[in-house]
């Protein structure tokens, strides 16, 4: 926290000015207006407190909210003025915690409008890639770079790769061996089977008549 309120003053206001209004907002919900940035940075008198701890979260929001849409973190780090390791922790801290409260609305029927929101913010922040990377990189053997590949040149779902020709991938992927190819397509028909099982079980427990149906004779 100590080494956050070196840098926060102006690499919070900075980083403010960059967002949408709506985004601005969201700072004035939690209790950082934007008058107590401007005048703090610009070394003003400030007649109202706020309190530090939601100032110093606002700023690791900020740096998590950066990492979803850039996802480098070495740009990031940068931009933040803290180490990279520093975002790595904050990036692994993030995800597990997701993760945790992911699991927690699993198990509360009244959450459930919660699970896809953070069944999807758990994989961008595990993954740390662009939204349309996180597919690829659910598949067994694809790291980021792999993920570009495959995405760049075509293979930009899992239906994509679960049909693909272990040959075609290696003459269109570089440095990518047969044995990484046939891994590749092997555990996208793996995963892709097991989204159709998923999804077919759904279906048939929406269709299903409920037993407590109330009768009128």
């Amino acid at each position: 926290e100590n080494y956050i309120s070196k840098h926060w003053v102006s690499d919070t206001s900075f980083q403010f000015n960059q967002l949408s209004a709506a985004e601005q907002k969201v700072a004035d919900i939690v209790g950082v207006p934007e008058s107590f940035i401007t005048k703090k940075a610009s070394g003003q008198a400030i007649r109202k407190n706020v309190d530090g701890a939601v100032v110093n979260r606002l700023y690791l929001a900020l740096v998590l909210y950066t990492l979803l849409k850039e996802t480098n973190i070495w740009s990031v780090s940068e931009r933040f003025n803290l180490s990279r390791g520093y975002v790595q922790n904050l990036l692994h801290s993030a995800a597990s915690f997701t993760s945790c409260v992911l699991h927690f609305c699993e198990e509360l029927e009244e959450f459930w409008v919660y699970k896809a929101l953070l069944a999807e913010l758990t994989k961008r922040l595990t993954y740390c890639v662009k939204t349309e990377l996180v597919p690829l990189m659910e598949v067994a053997g694809v790291l980021e770079a792999r993920a570009k590949q495959l995405y760049n040149a075509g293979y930009k779902t899992l239906a994509h790769l679960a049909n693909a020709n272990p040959e075609d991938l290696v003459k269109t992927i570089e440095h990518l061996s047969r044995r990484q190819a046939r891994q590749i397509v092997s555990s996208a028909k793996m995963l892709l089977s097991e989204k159709v099982e998923a999804l077919q079980e759904e279906v048939e427990e929406l269709f299903k008549v409920p037993a407590d149906i109330p009768r009128t004779c």
